[in-house]
């Protein structure tokens, strides 16, 4: 047994000792805590409860005369700051006419002796319709791909508009609370920035995040133009380095480092062939195949002799995560595309991948995408190539929040306490993969980014010394949480891993990283060569007339 949960358990031993014996005719409460610059106590409500009791002991336990007990009547939920340098061990029971019960778990919770001063929200478009129209999809699988009604291929769907406000409410709730909004809406809108390549999905999430974020004010998203069907889309630098010409990219030598670690290809299927026996599965069940002479004929994407994964520099236009060709690996991806936003679109069950996939199943094949960004987005070099300009951003953002003075190239300005930017989910992890960055959510697969899913950077000072650091941290609701369009609140957060910052992090306790450091770990990953000079960039202005906003 570790070190830690015994002494937790000798502390909750020690609580049941002095209290006496516990009637345990109630049910005991389940403790969770939420902890940033604040402390946020919740318990979930028993039935018949009258009351609950909260007893807390000081770190370290010093005998049974430190415990104490507060009576919290029947509320289920407790805020607010701990002095600096405090920690407590906590537990609550519920009582009723009977009695009262045994603890609940114990939880430890510490004081934060830090000021948040900014907060960059980098984040992943929410719930979209499939990126393919029907049509291409039908040449997939032996039955119709159910359909995102009235929603075009690629668009975010009437419930990611829904989810994103709902993630923006959590953020609005928390940010009250640390004081970095102020519930004044203009005030907070002078205080905000929100950015968004530009694609639709991305743009009306900004928006919606934002309405939940600063209820009642219109949301100024900062955009290059979308495509509208007569024209293209007009390619943001930060996002799209390679295509809009910022920096250039060597798909010789992407190449020869690719297969420098993945070879040919050829051993991919192999090492995946339990995603790909998953779509295939969901593709063409038991007793069914492709009829590719048909004249609605279909294909098994997952197929290596009809489609082998083999990588290959490109030949098509380069844009980022464009230059390495997959092979069948692309369509495999295509045809598997529909099925995590299926779930969190709320679709029937039985529409979900036809029914055929647990959402175990649909977690699992979801695997396949981040090998894809493994491939195409994380690679040192094309990582550098195609990540360094966001990074850059980001990095002079935070140089603004620690200097107090404007810098071109960054967003917002030196006033700017809120930044949101959403892009999609390769841009999220390229910026990750820079910083080597990894996460583990509940129900998810190793560092996949949900819908909606956001890297989020504090800039922290602490009190007294007037060190800056900073604070990361990936937070996503749950796939339940997307499908049933769950209200988030501190009380139910989204959910959230603080993420180790190779390099910089000054302990496995506290992963606070001091700024130095922060920006030496970045600007050491950072190819200034593939980054836009500030006097050359033209930001973008705020976009209006977005398709079904």
């Amino acid at each position: 047994m570790k070190p830690k949960r015994c002494f937790l358990m000798t502390v909750c031993a020690l609580l049941i000792l002095i209290s006496g014996p516990a009637m345990a005719q109630p049910q005991a409460p389940v403790l969770s805590v939420t902890t940033r610059g604040w402390v946020y106590l919740s318990w979930t409500e028993v039935s018949g409860a009258t009351g609950y009791t909260l007893s807390y002991a000081q770190i370290p336990y010093t005998g049974s005369s430190a415990i104490g007990t507060v009576d919290m009547g029947t509320q289920t939920s407790l805020s607010g700051a701990l002095a600096a340098d405090t920690a407590f061990y906590v537990a609550v029971q519920s009582r009723d006419n009977t009695g009262i019960s045994e603890y609940s778990n114990v939880v430890s919770i510490a004081g934060d002796s830090t000021t948040l001063k900014q907060i960059i929200i980098f984040g992943r478009h929410s719930i979209r319709s499939a990126t393919s129209d029907p049509a291409s999809l039908a040449q997939y699988a032996v039955d119709a791909y159910p359909e995102f009604t009235g929603v075009p291929a690629g668009y975010l769907t009437p419930r990611g508009q829904q989810a994103a406000t709902l993630l923006g409410s959590y953020f609005h709730e928390y940010l009250l609370l640390e004081g970095l909004l102020t519930g004044e809406a203009q005030t907070d809108i002078s205080r905000s920035y929100f950015r968004a390549n530009s694609i639709q999905r991305s743009n009306v999430t900004a928006a919606k995040f934002g309405s939940g974020l600063i209820p009642g004010a219109t949301i100024p998203v900062h955009s290059y133009k979308i495509a509208d069907g007569a024209s293209s889309a007009e390619p943001d630098p930060v996002f799209d380095p390679i295509l809009t010409k910022v920096a250039t990219v060597d798909p010789a030598r992407a190449l020869g480092e690719v297969q420098g670690i993945f070879n040919s290809g050829a051993a991919i299927s192999s090492a995946y062939s339990g995603e790909l026996s998953l779509i295939r599965s969901a593709l063409y069940p038991k007793g069914t195949q492709p009829t590719p002479g048909a004249a609605h004929g279909s294909t098994d994407p997952t197929s290596q002799t009809s489609h082998p994964i083999t990588l290959k520099a490109s030949t098509s236009t380069l844009y980022t995560g464009g230059v390495i060709d997959l092979g069948g690996l692309n369509l495999t991806n295509s045809a598997a595309d529909p099925f995590v936003m299926q779930y969190t679109d709320n679709f029937p069950l039985n529409d979900v991948a036809w029914g055929r996939l647990s959402l175990d199943a649909v977690s699992q094949q979801s695997r396949i995408i981040n090998l894809i960004f493994n491939i195409q987005i994380l690679p040192p070099y094309l990582n550098q190539v195609q990540s360094s300009n966001a990074a850059q951003h980001v990095l002079r953002t935070m140089e603004q929040a620690v200097t107090g003075q404007n810098i071109s190239g960054a967003f917002g300005d030196a006033q700017t306490r809120v930044h949101v930017i959403v892009s999609s989910d390769g841009y999220v992890i390229g910026l990750a993969g820079l910083l080597h960055l990894h996460w583990l959510l509940p129900g998810y697969q190793p560092d996949f980014c949900p819908p909606g899913g956001a890297l989020v950077f504090e800039v922290r000072q602490v009190n007294g010394t007037g060190e800056h650091v900073v604070r990361v941290y990936y937070t996503a609701q749950s796939f339940d949480q997307l499908r049933n369009l769950t209200p988030l609140s501190l009380a139910n957060p989204p959910q959230t891993m603080n993420l180790l910052v190779p390099g910089c992090s000054r302990s496995a306790t506290n992963l606070d990283v001091p700024f130095s450091a922060f920006q030496q770990v970045l600007q050491n990953a950072i190819g200034m060569e593939y980054v836009q000079d500030p006097s050359k960039e033209t930001p973008p202005g705020v976009l209006t007339g977005v398709p079904l906003e």
